[in-house]
């Protein structure tokens, strides 16, 4: 009771805070698109992590903005919002105010509409010096709250492949894989036969969301850990090329799934609980694998400096 009480004393003192003058009620209209969107994007991935999604990490992005801004947060003192750039926030939150309601069937255009509710708040706070004082933050942070960072990877792939290239590359290698282990496989386009029947490889199963997401991973690993730009490019390489390799096992799993073990099995490995068994593996030996590299180009550079 003593905590509700003090949680309830603490509300009471933000809404008289925050109805102080005309300048706080639209900062308060501002953070409350923004809290009512960060309210549902984590409702969002905590739902696709529980399914095998590895979104989740993306957020991570945003942690390292903030990490990145934190050290620096005495340059905040120095920044001050012109009139001009007030008065632009004030536009551009009730703005998101007011759109925001009808941004309701997608969440990427909560998105949208959010962060430049955020952009408006920091312009009234800050000014847009802020973006020129720190513009690789506010790129991350923006990355990490944005649903679906993946699809600009996703939408350029199908721009500029012919269509199923990557489903039927995933299906000749699962084919194959299937052939090693004994199993007479046939790739025919992006279908598995076997004799018992065949299996679909979707667009959903081709590897490239989680592959994107891995090379989006390896940037914020790199930029946590303070590697080089080539470093983190390498990072992001092999995050990309373990998930497409880790997705071939993930197919032939699923094709003798649906085909020889039923309904139930294929389920379970299509679903929450073999997704995050597959995600679980595939960043356990990423982690390694990268760690590896750092401590080794680490070891290098101190035994020339000796």
């Amino acid at each position: 009771m003593k905590q509700l009480h003090q949680l309830a004393q603490l509300i009471t003192t933000g809404l008289q805070r925050a109805n102080q003058s005309t300048h706080t009620r639209i900062m308060a209209c501002g953070g409350a698109v923004v809290t009512y969107y960060l309210i549902v994007r984590l409702s969002d991935l905590l739902i696709a992590s529980l399914k095998g999604s590895a979104g989740i990490l993306l957020l991570a992005a945003a942690g390292i903005g903030l990490y990145q801004i934190w050290p620096q947060r005495h340059l905040l003192k120095q920044l001050t919002a012109s009139e001009e750039d007030r008065w632009t926030g004030y536009v551009v939150i009730l703005s998101s105010l007011a759109i925001y309601p009808f941004c309701l069937f997608a969440i990427w255009a909560q998105a949208i509409v959010a962060l430049v509710a955020l952009a408006g708040l920091v312009c009234c706070q800050w000014g847009w010096g802020f973006f020129q004082q720190f513009p690789f933050p506010s790129f991350l942070i923006a990355v990490g709250l944005f649903p679906r960072t993946t699809i600009m990877v996703e939408t350029l792939w199908q721009t500029l492949t012919p269509p199923h290239l990557l489903e039927n590359l995933m299906a000749w290698a699962g084919s194959w894989g299937l052939k090693a282990i004994g199993h007479p496989a046939v790739a025919e386009g992006r279908f598995i036969a076997l004799s018992q029947g065949a299996v679909e490889v979707a667009y959903g199963c081709n590897g490239l969301y989680m592959a994107a997401t891995m090379a989006i991973a390896g940037l914020v690993l790199g930029l946590f850990l303070k590697q080089s730009g080539w470093k983190i490019a390498i990072m992001m390489v092999i995050g990309a090329l373990l998930a497409f390799v880790f997705n071939i096992p993930r197919i032939m799993l699923m094709t003798l799934a649906a085909v020889y073990w039923g309904k139930w099995w294929f389920d379970f490995w299509h679903g929450s609980w073999g997704g995050q068994i597959f995600v679980t593996i595939l960043f356990t030996i990423y982690y390694y694998a990268v760690m590896a590299m750092v401590k080794q180009r680490s070891n290098k550079t101190i035994s020339r400096s000796n």
